[in-house]
């Protein structure tokens, strides 16, 4: 039997799928992030690696016809050197190639004349094909400069609203929730658990979700937060629609857009504002299905 390596490596993590050559998936793994700017090169590679033996745990020590690797470290297609860096002596397969998991989200938006996919999981990033085949994106600037919209923009944002209302020494839900987030009973007692090097960005990022509960309940600073966040991926988006010109689908996919209806409202309105025409949806497949058919067909 032929077998094939579908990956999504997104930045908190990481889903591997893998199929025979009739396309049937087999079985899906999920493991820690193998983004190597995130957690560094040889974690990435213990990362993966242990995906693998989740893998080769259910089916037998294999090898694969072709694998297909989207990784939220890279903007483009990895060369010779970085992909070995990343995945020689732990994927053993005929042809292999790693991409942006934007790139994979895109393939899975299904037909549409300029396809554009956008991302908003731990970090965020937009990706279209214009009419001539060619990838163009915008946004994944990383969380230190960017990244806005994304679970981390979200919690990094409602944190340092969290700081201020702890100066003033105003009480707010959203201090409240914070609190019990990090398990403290006053905030500042929350600055070593923040600052602390097992508190990732992965960790950070889960704080969104606790923001996106408080929005649905009607809390005003909540909600203010959610919506100048879509607002300010929309304009990352707005910027590539700009250059396609004829996109005639958005795909959307990460836990904020599937999870979050307040977000996807207010990016919603904001893209259609200005493109009435285009159809927003979530993506028709996981993005480790479409990096599955890209490994089918190498």
């Amino acid at each position: 039997m032929k077998y094939y390596l579908g990956i999504d490596g997104g930045g908190t993590r990481t889903t591997a799928a893998v199929s025979d050559e009739n396309g049937n998936i087999l079985l899906k793994q999920v493991g820690k992030t193998i983004n190597f700017y995130s957690v560094g090169m040889e974690t990435a590679r213990v990362n993966l690696a242990e995906i693998i033996q989740g893998i080769e745990n259910k089916l037998g020590k294999i090898s694969f016809k072709g694998a297909f690797i989207g990784c939220s470290a890279l903007d483009d297609e990895a060369d010779g050197e970085l992909t070995r860096k990343l995945c020689g002596g732990v994927i053993n397969a005929e042809k292999l190639k790693i991409h942006s998991d934007v790139y994979i989200a895109l393939k899975a938006v299904g037909e549409a004349v300029c396809p554009c996919a956008a991302i908003c999981g731990t970090g965020s990033m937009a990706i279209a094909e214009d009419e001539n085949g060619n990838t163009q994106i915008t946004g994944g600037w990383g969380h230190t400069v960017g990244d806005e919209g994304s679970a981390l923009g979200i919690s990094l944002c409602a944190l340092r609203l969290c700081c201020q209302l702890c100066d003033r020494g105003e009480a707010s839900p959203l201090l409240d929730s914070a609190n019990d987030f990090f398990g403290v009973d006053d905030f500042r007692k929350a600055i070593d658990i923040i600052y602390s090097p097992e508190t990732t960005k992965d960790v950070l990022a889960g704080f969104a979700e606790q923001v996106g509960k408080l929005a649905a309940t009607g809390d005003k600073t909540a909600l203010v937060i959610i919506s100048t966040e879509a607002e300010l991926f929309a304009e990352t988006v707005l910027i590539l629609l700009d250059r396609v010109k004829k996109c005639s689908v958005l795909g959307l996919y990460g836990g904020v857009f599937q999870h979050n209806q307040s977000f996807v409202k207010t990016f919603s309105e904001k893209i259609t504002a200005e493109y009435p025409d285009i159809t927003i949806k979530l993506l028709d497949m996981p993005p480790e299905e479409s990096a599955l058919e890209l490994a089918r067909n190498l």
